[in-house]
């Protein structure tokens, strides 16, 4: 599973410091803590004015995010359940009917191909497959000699079912099929935002006023902060891909702000000096080696998810003429060599 750059927001922070600012009044702070979703740690904290609901809603939130996690699963079947594994194993075979949530997510992810340079395919999965299996081969290993790459020919071979014209949808009768027999589906370079994204409308809909929720680094901010010091807007900061810790940078965002970040830190292997990271260039069908990492600040979780993916495959200026194409939605660039960049309007969004 994708690995995002942790990303310490405030609303996280304030946990450890609750008994000594309190509350603000009529509020009470609760943070879920699951451990069972999207092969990640998610958090969800919550600000409540009837806190003997806390209990109720945690469980609510807990089978929500289960649901999500069972439709995008792309390696396991549940029973009642066509989710990625299922239109997967149907490839070549026949169409699938999918929830509405996963014919969306994959709708949105097609419909993005061209605004960014078809550098986020969701059927790269034949090639991120292979350097997955790399990957875990490699933490098995107990020296580095041991360790031997995936060769172009594997690469190349796979890289010829990752044509992503040949995802056919059926917005009518809502199924997805894979022409290719052996395309593989593999939506975790949106999944984990996409989901933040409609899980922030399902807490609202419980009537919670004021959540942020974090997944694996994915943010997303509902409603006014309710903490103790009085502040209403929620504060995001990057963390620093060489000291692993938050950056200092304070990022001012409102209800329903997201941030999310890609970065070659969580998830690597090291080969004669070369670091190998888990987000794959579709070009070279390498890891990508010119960024430490890539955040982005948006409204849309889902579409900050995909875009993170997208600039991190690509130099800067690359970056920049792809967000040209959306509204609204910030960058901010560590390269390979720890040179920092943004977009204009992200210098707005820092807390003086």
């Amino acid at each position: 599973m994708r690995l995002k750059a942790y990303i310490l927001a405030a609303a996280l922070l304030a946990c450890s410091l609750l008994s000594a600012c309190g509350v603000r009044e009529k509020y009470e702070h609760q943070q879920y803590v699951y451990l069972d979703v999207f092969d990640t740690i998610s958090y969800v904290d919550v600000y409540l004015e009837d806190g003997e609901k806390s209990s109720e809603y945690e469980e609510e939130i807990h089978e929500e995010l289960l649901r999500y996690h069972r439709m995008f699963d792309a390696y396991n079947s549940y029973e009642g359940v066509n989710n990625v594994y299922t239109v997967n194993s149907q490839a070549g075979k026949a169409p699938v009917k999918v929830d509405e949530e996963l014919f969306d997510l994959v709708k949105f992810s097609l419909d993005n191909m061209e605004k960014t340079e078809y550098r986020t395919n969701i059927v790269l999965g034949s090639v991120t497959g292979i350097w997955k299996q790399f990957m875990n081969d490699a933490a098995e290993k107990q020296q580095e000699s041991e360790i031997a790459l995936p060769s172009k020919e594997e690469l190349e071979q796979a890289a010829e079912h990752t044509d992503w014209t040949k995802v056919v949808l059926d917005e009518e009768n809502q199924t997805i099929f894979l022409e290719d027999p052996e395309m593989i589906l593999d939506v975790g370079a949106v999944a984990k935002g996409y989901t933040a994204q409609r899980l922030a409308d399902y807490i609202r809909s419980l009537g919670i006023e004021s959540a942020s929720i974090n997944m694996g680094g994915n943010i997303k901010f509902v409603g006014e902060r309710k903490a103790g010091d009085g502040r209403s807007y929620w504060i995001g900061s990057i963390q620093d891909p060489q000291t692993m810790q938050a950056s200092g940078m304070g990022i001012k965002l409102e209800d329903g702000g997201t941030i999310v970040t890609s970065g070659n830190y969580e998830r690597y292997v090291m080969v004669d000096g070369v670091r190998y990271c888990h987000l794959i260039d579709p070009d070279t069908l390498q890891p990508a080696q010119q960024m430490a990492s890539v955040s982005i600040i948006a409204e849309d979780s889902g579409l900050a998810d995909y875009l993170s993916t997208a600039l991190f495959t690509v130099d800067v200026e690359t970056g920049k003429e792809i967000l040209s194409h959306y509204d609204g939605v910030e960058a901010y660039w560590i390269t390979a060599d720890y040179e920092t960049y943004s977009t204009d309007g992200f210098e707005k969004l820092l807390v003086k």
